[in-house]
């Protein structure tokens, strides 16, 4: 009997420590987190907007692809009140790194929005991977107005680019937009 309860503590504890976020979940804040182009961000002092995460990292085909999208939202949507928000993470694995190793990718791309560098996952671990093992980490986040995650792309590429083998890409591109753009229109109170 004594072994059960030791047991079950163990898994409720383990459950507890790893939440697997979904769509109607209040956004975690953000923890252990290096900025660039940015002040430290957080999560509840960004409510009344909507705000897009993707995780990317720089040799992401999906990643390098989806660039030009987050460049565009962020360019057309901003005075509007979307805030797009780059997380880098190092890849193969988590590593501790020097920032002027991203911020040579983010001068490449053109990003001129918050760029937060997760060099141990952490936040990807809270936000994505949780409990259950994911196909991608290059996964997207939008969060609306009240702070609530409304939208999960679950990785891989999105653009509008049409071209053979693509078209789930183009969908996903779309997707985002329109979610975007319904998020933008809704009421705050």
């Amino acid at each position: 009997m004594k072994f059960h309860f030791i047991y079950f503590s163990f898994f409720v504890f383990y459950a507890c420590q790893n939440h697997e976020y979904s769509v109607g979940d209040r956004a975690p804040e953000f923890s252990k987190m290096i900025w660039l182009h940015s002040p430290e961000l957080q999560l509840a002092n960004l409510q009344g907007k909507v705000v897009l995460l993707r995780w990317w990292t720089d040799g992401c085909v999906f990643c390098v692809q989806s660039a030009d999208a987050l460049n565009e939202w962020h360019q057309r949507y901003a005075d509007s009140g979307l805030v797009v928000i780059g997380l880098y993470h190092p890849k193969p694995e988590p590593r501790i790194l020097d920032p002027e190793e991203v911020r040579e990718f983010v001068r490449e791309k053109g990003f001129q929005f918050p760029i937060g560098i997760d060099q141990d996952w952490t936040n990807l671990y809270k936000f994505w991977l949780g409990r259950t093992p994911k196909e991608f980490t290059s996964v997207s986040f939008l969060i609306g107005k009240d702070g609530k995650i409304i939208y999960i792309h679950p990785g891989g590429e999105y653009h509008k680019e049409i071209a053979a083998g693509h078209e789930q890409c183009v969908t996903s591109y779309f997707e985002i937009e329109m979610q975007i753009q319904m998020a933008l229109r809704a009421s705050f109170h």
